[in-house]
Order: C-alpha cells, then structure tokens, then sequence
C-alpha cells in the first residue's frame, strides 16, 4: 500500500535510528524502499544489519537528488509515497495518520507539522504549516508550505506531471510549483508533528544556493503563467539570497 522512500548519501550517523522508527510504525503495509547514491561510509553495511524483508536497497552512482527519487519512484511498488530523510525520525503513527487523510479521496499530497530536534535527539521547538489547500497555494511564494521529509503523496499523480526534475537542494518546491498547476489537485497539512525533523550543519536547507533555484523557479512559473504573484515571488527570494 506505502512505499517509505530515501535517498541517502553517507547517512552513517542517523540511518540506525530513522530506519529503527520506520519499523515501529503502526500500520505494517509498507516497504521501505532505499536508495544510496555515491555513499563512501558505512550506510550499506549499516542498512544490511536489518532482517527485515520490507526493506528494500538500491544503489546508484549518479549523485543527484532528483533522479535518485525519481529512479526510487519507479521502483516502488505502493500506491502512495511516503517520503522521509536519512536524519528524521517517525512518529509511530504517522502512516496510519495520513494513510487515513489520503483515502478520502480529498487530497492528493499532505504533510504534516514538524518537531524539531538537534544533533543529538533533543527537542528544540516545531514548526508550523498552513493546513487547507488555499492557504498552502498562497503561501509558496514566501515560503516553503510542505516539509518535504513529512510529505505522502499519490504515486500516479506525481508520475503524471513528471516526478523531481529540477534542483539540486530544493527539488520538492520545483514539484509542488508545476503540480500548482493545475487547480484540482489538492494539498493539505495535518496539524500534528508527525515526524521529527533533525537540525545539524550539513543540511543544505536555506543556503544561498536553495534560494537562487527557487528565484529561478518563480520566474519561471512568472512567464508560464503570466502570473504577478509568481514575480513577487522570484523578487522575494532574490531579496532573501542577498540577506542569507
């Protein structure tokens, strides 16, 4: 029914516990579906420790994200994703949570609210995202309205409009923004921190570099759509990468 996806890339340090949280979950009709691309540490030997026929791993030399989850798409065998990342952490019941959201048919990806933790596990706030689809669509020109690690989404529809194809740290905005085209897709944030999102200093998470593609991704959808709230966008991250 859910396929988990990951892409990892020397992931040594936190996979024990991501996966550890995976296998804890609630609803049991999923796999776990891992894709390591360019690893030069532990992480295979790592995942290899876990006797569980839900896992499944990949490997790949190409060391890009986008394709990485494009190629772990293709590979899954649910009818909805679940994504998470290498450092996260899921709460028990998460999957049963949207799982249940996702099958009334009102919704074609949902997040969730984040609970945020540092290095070593500790708790050190959360963060908030809008819940209803209106306010989802309004608020991606400002900011990210999706924590991409907490997102589930229908398999189908994100094939129909061609996967991850652009950005090398933020190819989950690029997604939502050409799934936004089209009006009767619908997206939805559950208001419960449903997964624990890890801070530390290799995340690529507000650099410069992730606010230059989104710069690129707002004019772009600017001239596609004809659209001025989609400039005000593009103005709005060019201002944030000169402030970074």
């Amino acid at each position: 029914m859910v396929s988990f996806l990951i892409c990892i890339y020397n992931g040594q340090k936190y996979i024990r516990e991501t996966i550890a949280s995976l296998l804890q979950q609630t609803y049991e009709d999923f796999e776990i579906l891992i894709v390591v691309n360019c690893t030069n540490d532990l992480t295979i030997k790592i995942l290899k420790e876990f006797k569980d026929e839900r896992i499944r791993i990949f490997e790949t030399n190409i060391c890009q994200l986008a394709f990485n989850l494009n190629y772990g798409l293709l590979q899954s065998r649910g009818d909805y994703i679940a994504r998470i990342d290498a450092d996260d952490i899921a709460v028990e019941n998460r999957l049963e949570k949207q799982l249940k959201v996702l099958q009334t048919g009102k919704y074609d990806v949902i997040g969730t609210n984040i609970q945020l933790i540092n290095e070593n596990g500790k708790e050190i706030g959360e963060k908030k995202y809008p819940e209803f689809n209106n306010k989802i669509r309004r608020t991606i020109i400002f900011a990210s309205p999706l924590a991409h690690p907490s997102t589930m989404y229908k398999k189908d529809v994100i094939l129909k409009y061609g996967g991850y194809l652009n950005g090398k740290v933020s190819e989950d905005y690029d997604l939502w923004l050409r799934l936004m085209r089209d009006k009767s897709i619908k997206f939805y944030n559950i208001q419960e921190n449903l997964i624990k999102y890890r801070i530390h200093s290799n995340q690529a998470k507000g650099n410069k570099m992730a606010y230059y593609e989104i710069a690129g991704y707002m004019i772009r959808e600017a001239l596609y759509q004809k659209s001025i709230k989609y400039f005000i966008g593009f103005c709005i991250y060019i201002i944030k990468s000169i402030i970074k």
